[in-house]
Protein backbone atom coordinates (compact mmCIF):
# COMPACT_ATOMS: atom_id res chain seq x y z
CA UNK A 1 0.00 0.00 0.00
CA UNK A 2 3.02 2.59 0.91
CA UNK A 3 4.45 1.37 -2.51
CA UNK A 4 1.37 2.10 -4.23
CA UNK A 5 1.11 5.60 -2.48
CA UNK A 6 4.53 6.84 -3.16
CA UNK A 7 3.98 5.98 -7.07
CA UNK A 8 0.81 7.61 -7.50
CA UNK A 9 2.35 10.81 -5.88
CA UNK A 10 5.63 10.39 -8.49
CA UNK A 11 2.55 9.87 -11.12
CA UNK A 12 0.80 13.32 -9.77
CA UNK A 13 3.94 15.37 -9.53
CA UNK A 14 5.59 14.35 -13.20
CA UNK A 15 2.16 15.33 -14.73
CA UNK A 16 2.09 18.67 -12.67
CA UNK A 17 5.24 19.09 -14.45
CA UNK A 18 3.70 17.93 -17.87
CA UNK A 19 1.29 20.08 -17.66
CA UNK A 20 2.80 22.76 -16.33
CA UNK A 21 5.95 22.79 -19.01
CA UNK A 22 3.12 22.12 -21.87
CA UNK A 23 1.38 25.16 -20.64
CA UNK A 24 4.26 27.64 -20.78
CA UNK A 25 5.62 26.42 -24.13
CA UNK A 26 1.62 26.77 -25.42
CA UNK A 27 2.05 30.04 -23.92
CA UNK A 28 5.22 31.48 -25.05
CA UNK A 29 3.62 30.09 -28.75
CA UNK A 30 0.67 32.32 -29.16
CA UNK A 31 2.84 35.37 -27.69
CA UNK A 32 2.41 37.76 -30.49
CA UNK A 33 4.95 40.42 -31.66
CA UNK A 34 3.81 43.89 -31.33
CA UNK A 35 4.99 47.43 -30.22
CA UNK A 36 4.17 47.53 -26.88
CA UNK A 37 5.04 50.96 -25.69
CA UNK A 38 6.02 53.95 -27.32
CA UNK A 39 6.92 55.17 -29.61
CA UNK A 40 7.88 58.65 -27.08
CA UNK A 41 10.33 61.44 -28.59
CA UNK A 42 13.47 62.56 -26.32
CA UNK A 43 15.78 65.55 -26.96
CA UNK A 44 14.69 67.04 -30.34
CA UNK A 45 16.57 69.71 -31.44
CA UNK A 46 17.20 71.77 -34.58
CA UNK A 47 19.04 68.99 -35.82
CA UNK A 48 18.31 65.55 -34.53
CA UNK A 49 15.50 63.33 -32.46
CA UNK A 50 15.94 60.07 -30.29
CA UNK A 51 13.18 57.68 -30.83
CA UNK A 52 12.29 55.22 -28.48
CA UNK A 53 9.78 51.99 -28.51
CA UNK A 54 9.56 48.48 -27.35
CA UNK A 55 8.37 45.47 -28.63
CA UNK A 56 7.09 42.43 -27.19
CA UNK A 57 9.79 40.02 -28.38
CA UNK A 58 13.51 40.44 -29.02
CA UNK A 59 13.43 42.08 -33.04
CA UNK A 60 15.59 44.17 -35.40
CA UNK A 61 14.30 47.95 -35.88
CA UNK A 62 14.51 50.84 -37.57
CA UNK A 63 13.07 54.12 -38.33
CA UNK A 64 11.75 55.28 -41.71
CA UNK A 65 11.79 59.63 -41.54
CA UNK A 66 10.98 62.45 -44.71
CA UNK A 67 10.00 65.65 -44.68
CA UNK A 68 6.17 65.95 -44.25
CA UNK A 69 4.81 66.62 -47.84
CA UNK A 70 7.87 64.29 -49.49
CA UNK A 71 8.23 60.69 -50.50
CA UNK A 72 11.57 60.42 -50.10
CA UNK A 73 12.53 58.90 -46.89
CA UNK A 74 16.13 57.95 -45.34
CA UNK A 75 16.41 54.88 -42.85
CA UNK A 76 18.12 55.56 -39.66
CA UNK A 77 19.42 52.49 -37.31
CA UNK A 78 20.88 52.49 -33.70
CA UNK A 79 24.55 51.18 -34.73
CA UNK A 80 27.64 50.71 -32.71
CA UNK A 81 30.84 49.24 -33.76
CA UNK A 82 29.86 48.17 -37.08
CA UNK A 83 26.91 46.41 -35.70
CA UNK A 84 23.25 47.18 -36.26
CA UNK A 85 21.50 47.02 -32.54
CA UNK A 86 19.63 43.79 -33.08
CA UNK A 87 17.74 40.89 -30.54
CA UNK A 88 16.33 43.26 -28.21
CA UNK A 89 13.01 44.42 -26.79
CA UNK A 90 14.29 47.74 -25.92
CA UNK A 91 14.82 49.90 -29.10
CA UNK A 92 16.90 53.50 -29.22
CA UNK A 93 17.28 55.43 -32.79
CA UNK A 94 19.16 58.44 -33.12
CA UNK A 95 17.78 60.63 -35.89
CA UNK A 96 20.67 63.21 -37.28
CA UNK A 97 21.40 65.69 -39.81
CA UNK A 98 18.19 67.02 -39.75
CA UNK A 99 17.10 70.45 -40.86
CA UNK A 100 15.84 73.39 -38.49
CA UNK A 101 12.12 74.38 -37.64
CA UNK A 102 10.99 71.30 -40.28
CA UNK A 103 8.36 69.40 -39.77
CA UNK A 104 9.40 65.49 -40.83
CA UNK A 105 6.89 62.53 -40.98
CA UNK A 106 8.40 58.84 -39.29
CA UNK A 107 7.69 55.55 -38.81
CA UNK A 108 8.34 52.24 -37.08
CA UNK A 109 9.74 49.15 -39.37
CA UNK A 110 10.69 46.37 -37.42
CA UNK A 111 10.65 42.46 -37.26
CA UNK A 112 11.07 39.95 -34.48
CA UNK A 113 14.06 37.60 -34.85
CA UNK A 114 12.76 34.43 -34.04
CA UNK A 115 16.26 32.67 -34.00
CA UNK A 116 19.47 34.25 -33.85
CA UNK A 117 22.17 31.90 -34.52
CA UNK A 118 25.87 32.68 -35.35
CA UNK A 119 25.23 31.88 -38.87
CA UNK A 120 21.50 31.47 -39.21
CA UNK A 121 19.24 34.16 -38.17
CA UNK A 122 15.64 33.56 -38.90
CA UNK A 123 13.18 36.27 -38.79
CA UNK A 124 10.16 35.94 -37.57
CA UNK A 125 6.76 38.75 -38.12
CA UNK A 126 7.21 42.38 -39.33
CA UNK A 127 5.52 44.86 -38.53
CA UNK A 128 5.63 48.81 -40.09
CA UNK A 129 3.65 51.31 -37.56
CA UNK A 130 1.70 54.65 -39.17
CA UNK A 131 3.32 57.43 -39.49
CA UNK A 132 3.82 59.98 -37.15
CA UNK A 133 4.87 63.52 -37.18
CA UNK A 134 7.10 65.96 -34.83
CA UNK A 135 8.85 69.62 -35.79
CA UNK A 136 12.48 70.15 -34.90
CA UNK A 137 13.46 72.83 -32.70
CA UNK A 138 13.05 76.80 -34.40
CA UNK A 139 16.31 78.18 -32.82
CA UNK A 140 14.90 82.15 -33.81
CA UNK A 141 12.31 81.36 -32.04
CA UNK A 142 10.29 83.36 -29.72
CA UNK A 143 8.59 82.62 -25.96
CA UNK A 144 6.13 79.38 -25.63
CA UNK A 145 4.31 77.36 -23.27
CA UNK A 146 5.70 75.15 -20.78
CA UNK A 147 3.53 72.01 -18.56
CA UNK A 148 5.72 71.30 -15.15
CA UNK A 149 4.55 68.66 -13.09
CA UNK A 150 6.01 66.66 -9.93
CA UNK A 151 5.44 63.60 -7.52
CA UNK A 152 2.15 62.31 -9.27
CA UNK A 153 3.94 58.10 -7.71
CA UNK A 154 2.80 55.99 -10.45
CA UNK A 155 -0.73 58.18 -10.52
CA UNK A 156 -1.00 57.80 -14.58
CA UNK A 157 -4.95 59.18 -14.06
CA UNK A 158 -3.96 61.79 -12.24
CA UNK A 159 -1.00 63.24 -14.66
CA UNK A 160 -3.78 63.58 -17.20
CA UNK A 161 -6.36 65.21 -14.94
CA UNK A 162 -3.58 67.81 -14.47
CA UNK A 163 -2.45 67.73 -18.27
CA UNK A 164 -5.89 68.29 -19.08
CA UNK A 165 -6.29 71.30 -16.43
CA UNK A 166 -3.46 73.26 -17.90
CA UNK A 167 -4.73 72.48 -21.57
CA UNK A 168 -1.94 70.47 -22.46
CA UNK A 169 -2.52 71.05 -26.63
CA UNK A 170 -1.38 74.32 -26.48
CA UNK A 171 1.87 73.34 -24.61
CA UNK A 172 4.93 73.67 -26.55
CA UNK A 173 7.15 71.91 -23.68
CA UNK A 174 6.82 69.41 -21.25
CA UNK A 175 8.42 69.16 -17.99
CA UNK A 176 8.66 66.10 -15.52
CA UNK A 177 10.17 67.34 -12.79
CA UNK A 178 11.24 63.79 -10.73
CA UNK A 179 9.17 61.30 -8.50
CA UNK A 180 6.44 60.42 -11.43
CA UNK A 181 7.77 56.78 -9.98
CA UNK A 182 7.71 55.58 -6.52
CA UNK A 183 10.92 53.51 -7.27
CA UNK A 184 12.18 51.56 -10.65
CA UNK A 185 10.09 48.24 -9.24
CA UNK A 186 10.54 46.63 -12.67
CA UNK A 187 10.18 47.55 -16.64
CA UNK A 188 6.70 47.80 -16.95
CA UNK A 189 6.85 50.69 -13.93
CA UNK A 190 7.84 53.83 -15.81
CA UNK A 191 5.01 53.39 -19.07
CA UNK A 192 2.17 52.34 -16.21
CA UNK A 193 3.29 55.44 -14.49
CA UNK A 194 3.64 58.10 -17.13
CA UNK A 195 4.83 56.88 -20.14
CA UNK A 196 1.84 55.36 -22.00
CA UNK A 197 -0.61 58.14 -20.77
CA UNK A 198 2.49 60.70 -22.45
CA UNK A 199 2.48 58.69 -25.59
CA UNK A 200 -1.23 58.44 -25.74
CA UNK A 201 -1.71 61.94 -25.71
CA UNK A 202 1.18 63.92 -26.76
CA UNK A 203 4.77 62.47 -26.49
CA UNK A 204 4.72 60.81 -30.51
CA UNK A 205 5.06 64.66 -31.38
CA UNK A 206 6.55 66.68 -28.59
CA UNK A 207 8.68 64.85 -26.54
CA UNK A 208 8.92 65.23 -22.07
CA UNK A 209 12.08 65.66 -20.19
CA UNK A 210 12.41 63.74 -17.10
CA UNK A 211 14.16 65.52 -14.46
CA UNK A 212 14.74 62.90 -11.98
CA UNK A 213 13.65 62.62 -8.32
CA UNK A 214 15.11 61.22 -5.39
CA UNK A 215 12.29 58.19 -5.73
CA UNK A 216 13.86 57.48 -9.78
CA UNK A 217 17.07 56.49 -7.68
CA UNK A 218 15.52 53.63 -5.93
CA UNK A 219 14.95 50.25 -6.58
CA UNK A 220 16.80 47.36 -8.42
CA UNK A 221 16.27 48.55 -11.50
CA UNK A 222 17.27 52.23 -11.18
CA UNK A 223 20.48 52.08 -12.50
CA UNK A 224 18.51 51.20 -16.03
CA UNK A 225 16.97 55.18 -15.59
CA UNK A 226 19.35 56.95 -18.12
CA UNK A 227 18.37 53.90 -21.17
CA UNK A 228 14.75 55.63 -21.26
CA UNK A 229 15.81 58.90 -21.27
CA UNK A 230 19.16 58.82 -23.59
CA UNK A 231 20.72 62.36 -23.85
CA UNK A 232 23.57 62.51 -26.39
CA UNK A 233 25.93 63.81 -23.34
CA UNK A 234 25.00 60.41 -21.95
CA UNK A 235 24.46 62.91 -18.48
CA UNK A 236 21.32 62.55 -16.93
CA UNK A 237 21.31 66.33 -16.05
CA UNK A 238 21.67 68.80 -18.75
CA UNK A 239 19.90 71.81 -20.49
CA UNK A 240 17.84 72.58 -23.59
CA UNK A 241 17.46 76.04 -25.56
CA UNK A 242 14.17 75.83 -27.17
CA UNK A 243 14.32 79.25 -29.51
CA UNK A 244 14.91 81.83 -26.72
CA UNK A 245 14.17 79.87 -23.55
CA UNK A 246 16.72 78.38 -21.68
CA UNK A 247 15.19 75.14 -19.70
CA UNK A 248 18.06 74.11 -16.91
CA UNK A 249 17.00 70.91 -15.85
CA UNK A 250 19.15 69.83 -12.28
CA UNK A 251 19.67 66.11 -10.86
CA UNK A 252 19.28 66.71 -7.30
CA UNK A 253 19.94 62.74 -5.82
CA UNK A 254 18.87 61.32 -2.57
CA UNK A 255 17.42 63.59 0.26
CA UNK A 256 19.18 61.62 3.19
CA UNK A 257 23.31 61.67 3.69
CA UNK A 258 24.70 58.98 1.31
CA UNK A 259 25.51 57.46 4.89
CA UNK A 260 22.64 56.49 5.52
CA UNK A 261 21.83 52.68 6.66
CA UNK A 262 18.87 52.30 3.93
CA UNK A 263 21.18 53.22 1.18
CA UNK A 264 23.49 49.91 2.19
CA UNK A 265 26.49 52.13 0.99
CA UNK A 266 25.21 52.03 -2.72
CA UNK A 267 24.89 55.78 -3.24
CA UNK A 268 27.97 58.46 -3.63
CA UNK A 269 25.65 61.91 -4.43
CA UNK A 270 27.37 64.16 -2.05
CA UNK A 271 30.50 63.79 -4.73
CA UNK A 272 28.01 63.69 -7.73
CA UNK A 273 26.45 66.83 -7.12
CA UNK A 274 29.97 68.74 -6.63
CA UNK A 275 30.35 67.59 -10.31
CA UNK A 276 27.45 68.86 -11.41
CA UNK A 277 27.91 72.06 -10.02
CA UNK A 278 31.36 71.98 -12.25
CA UNK A 279 29.25 71.47 -15.19
CA UNK A 280 26.73 74.48 -14.28
CA UNK A 281 29.24 76.98 -13.49
CA UNK A 282 30.45 76.43 -17.07
CA UNK A 283 27.18 76.24 -18.33
CA UNK A 284 26.08 79.80 -17.15
CA UNK A 285 29.09 81.06 -18.75
CA UNK A 286 28.28 79.91 -22.12
CA UNK A 287 27.33 81.78 -24.90
CA UNK A 288 24.24 79.80 -25.68
CA UNK A 289 23.00 80.24 -21.98
CA UNK A 290 23.94 84.27 -22.28
CA UNK A 291 22.16 84.81 -25.22
CA UNK A 292 18.81 83.49 -24.24
CA UNK A 293 16.07 85.56 -23.27
CA UNK A 294 14.65 83.94 -20.71
CA UNK A 295 16.01 81.45 -17.90
CA UNK A 296 13.79 78.80 -16.14
CA UNK A 297 15.77 76.06 -13.84
CA UNK A 298 13.93 72.68 -12.66
CA UNK A 299 15.20 70.97 -10.07
CA UNK A 300 13.05 68.05 -7.65
CA UNK A 301 14.59 69.99 -4.74
CA UNK A 302 13.71 73.33 -3.72
CA UNK A 303 16.69 75.62 -3.48
CA UNK A 304 15.28 77.47 -0.53
CA UNK A 305 17.69 77.62 2.76
CA UNK A 306 14.75 78.21 4.85
CA UNK A 307 13.21 74.30 4.23
CA UNK A 308 16.84 72.93 5.34
CA UNK A 309 15.95 72.15 8.97
CA UNK A 310 18.53 69.79 9.96
CA UNK A 311 17.01 67.00 9.53
CA UNK A 312 18.46 63.48 7.56
CA UNK A 313 15.46 63.48 4.50
CA UNK A 314 16.65 67.83 4.20
CA UNK A 315 20.09 66.97 3.64
CA UNK A 316 19.81 66.72 -0.02
CA UNK A 317 18.46 69.81 -0.10
CA UNK A 318 21.02 71.57 2.25
CA UNK A 319 23.88 70.18 -0.04
CA UNK A 320 22.15 71.26 -3.51
CA UNK A 321 21.37 74.82 -2.33
CA UNK A 322 25.22 75.13 -0.57
CA UNK A 323 26.71 74.13 -4.14
CA UNK A 324 24.29 75.52 -6.54
CA UNK A 325 22.37 78.31 -5.12
CA UNK A 326 25.43 80.73 -5.81
CA UNK A 327 26.11 79.64 -9.03
CA UNK A 328 22.28 80.11 -10.28
CA UNK A 329 22.33 83.23 -7.69
CA UNK A 330 24.51 85.32 -9.84
CA UNK A 331 23.13 83.94 -13.46
CA UNK A 332 20.09 86.14 -13.99
CA UNK A 333 17.55 82.82 -13.11
CA UNK A 334 14.19 84.44 -14.04
CA UNK A 335 12.05 81.27 -12.07
CA UNK A 336 12.79 77.76 -10.52
CA UNK A 337 10.17 75.29 -10.31
CA UNK A 338 10.40 72.47 -7.88
CA UNK A 339 8.56 69.44 -5.88
CA UNK A 340 9.27 67.08 -3.58
CA UNK A 341 7.72 68.44 -0.61
CA UNK A 342 4.42 67.51 -1.66
CA UNK A 343 3.16 70.86 -0.44
CA UNK A 344 2.64 74.19 -2.87
CA UNK A 345 4.13 76.79 -1.95
CA UNK A 346 5.62 79.60 -3.83
CA UNK A 347 9.04 81.99 -2.53
CA UNK A 348 9.18 85.21 -3.99
CA UNK A 349 12.85 85.92 -4.83
CA UNK A 350 14.74 86.82 -1.70
CA UNK A 351 12.51 85.00 0.54
CA UNK A 352 15.43 82.00 1.55
CA UNK A 353 18.55 82.73 -0.41
CA UNK A 354 17.25 82.56 -3.74
CA UNK A 355 17.45 85.78 -5.86
CA UNK A 356 14.61 84.36 -7.97
CA UNK A 357 11.26 83.12 -7.46
CA UNK A 358 10.61 79.69 -6.82
CA UNK A 359 7.18 77.74 -7.52
CA UNK A 360 7.13 74.72 -5.79
CA UNK A 361 4.52 72.30 -6.91
CA UNK A 362 2.44 69.75 -4.61
CA UNK A 363 1.83 66.26 -5.49
CA UNK A 364 -1.38 66.99 -6.64
CA UNK A 365 -0.87 70.15 -8.63
CA UNK A 366 0.75 71.24 -11.89
CA UNK A 367 2.20 74.40 -13.08
CA UNK A 368 1.47 75.99 -16.83
CA UNK A 369 4.30 78.78 -17.82
CA UNK A 370 3.47 81.01 -20.65
CA UNK A 371 6.15 83.05 -21.78
CA UNK A 372 6.33 85.69 -24.66
CA UNK A 373 6.89 89.32 -25.02
CA UNK A 374 9.75 89.97 -22.29
CA UNK A 375 6.95 88.40 -20.00
CA UNK A 376 6.31 84.86 -17.69
CA UNK A 377 2.56 84.50 -16.69
CA UNK A 378 2.35 81.13 -14.35
CA UNK A 379 -0.83 79.52 -13.40
CA UNK A 380 -0.63 76.53 -10.85
CA UNK A 381 -3.47 74.24 -10.31
CA UNK A 382 -4.36 71.40 -8.40
CA UNK A 383 -6.28 68.38 -9.56
CA UNK A 384 -9.36 69.87 -8.60
CA UNK A 385 -9.08 72.68 -10.51
CA UNK A 386 -8.72 74.65 -7.93
CA UNK A 387 -6.10 78.04 -8.72
CA UNK A 388 -3.37 78.03 -6.18
CA UNK A 389 -0.87 80.46 -8.08
CA UNK A 390 -1.88 83.18 -10.89
CA UNK A 391 0.49 85.55 -11.43
CA UNK A 392 3.86 87.74 -14.10
CA UNK A 393 7.09 88.31 -13.77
Amino acid sequence: MRNTLLHLKRFTLAFILIIGFTFSLSAKQIETFKISHGPYLQEVTTDGVSFIFTTSLPAFSCIELRKQGETQTKMYHHTEYGLHDAYNTFHFIRGKGLEPKTTYEYRILTKEIHEFNPYKIVYGDSITSQWYSFQTTDPKGKGGSLFIVSDTHNDAKKLETLLNLCDYRTCDVFLYAGDLMNFMENDETPFKAFIDTSVRLFATSIPFEMVRGNHETRGKLARTYPKLFPKTTNKIYGSRLVGDIMIVMLDCGEDKPDTAPVYAGLNDFDNYRTEQTEWLKELVKSKEFKKAKYRIVISHFPMITSLDKGRDTDHGISDLAAKMLPVLNKANIDLMISGHTHRYAFFEAGSGGNLFPVIVGSNHSATRLDIQDGKIKAKVVDKDGKILLDTQF
